[in-house]
């Protein structure tokens, strides 16, 4: 989340530039920084990464899930699926499930619902399961499971890839209504110099950053209104 700090930061000092360079008064810049960057770091920055780590546990148990079928089809043991989709699951996951070595081939998979928090993972132990115990052509049984794993899957990327671009799209937009608002400072400076000296004038510029604050946080929400059944953010 540095990335996302640092652009705080540069988006919360450009509202300050903005602040002053339309009202010619510091304390409504400093306003005008300090509120978006209390938004962005105790209300956004937190939503977001919340969001972040739901959607990238899902991409790990996606991977899981289809790794482990495999190895499992070729395999024919827990044991050997369970060794080849760990070390395939790279450090990131290693680092976040250790203590497991003591642990049998399918308490590992069960202590995992911990971890992949999914309606689908339960449905995918419960597989193994029956299949441990019936055994049977594991690539047919887990057909329905695979298929509706990757369309969850197929839904989270898209969600991801429509809500960055609506994101730029809404930035575009602002950066374009906020540059009229410079612009005009200097190309009607007459007019300029006198509603400046209204006392409303600097609360109504002020008033612009909050609304645009507010639209950004729509934004946030409906971008990180991602559902995955089984998961329950943390409130």
């Amino acid at each position: 989340m540095n990335f996302f700090i640092i652009i705080s930061v540069i988006v919360s000092l450009l509202f300050g530039v903005i602040v002053y360079v339309a009202t010619n008064n510091i304390f409504f810049a400093i306003a005008g920084l300090i509120l978006p960057l209390l938004y962005f770091l105790l209300i956004a920055m937190p939503k977001i990464k919340k969001n972040n780590i739901k959607t990238q546990r899902f991409h790990q148990c996606y991977s899981f899930i289809n790794t482990f079928i495999i190895s499992l089809s070729i395999k024919g043991s827990i044991k050997g699926a369970i060794d080849t989709t760990f070390e395939n699951m790279g450090d990131n996951f290693a680092n976040n499930i250790q203590g497991l070595e003591e642990l049998n081939e399918n308490d590992k998979l069960n202590y995992l619902t911990q971890y992949f928090k999914f309606h689908l993972y339960g449905l995918f132990v419960n597989l193994t399961n029956l299949w441990s115990e019936q055994g049977g052509n594991i690539i047919d049984m887990s057909s329905h499971l695979i298929d509706e794993a990757r369309l969850t899957e197929e839904y989270i990327t898209e969600s991801s890839r429509m809500a960055r671009k609506h994101i730029m799209e809404f930035a575009i937009l602002w950066l374009i209504s906020l540059a009229i608002l410079v612009i005009l400072r200097f190309a009607l400076a007459q007019f300029y110099n006198q509603i400046i000296k209204q006392i409303y004038f600097p609360f109504a510029v002020l008033g612009i950053v909050l609304v645009c604050l507010l639209t950004i946080h729509i934004a946030i929400m409906r971008m990180t209104h991602i559902e995955i059944r089984g998961w329950e953010d943390v409130k």
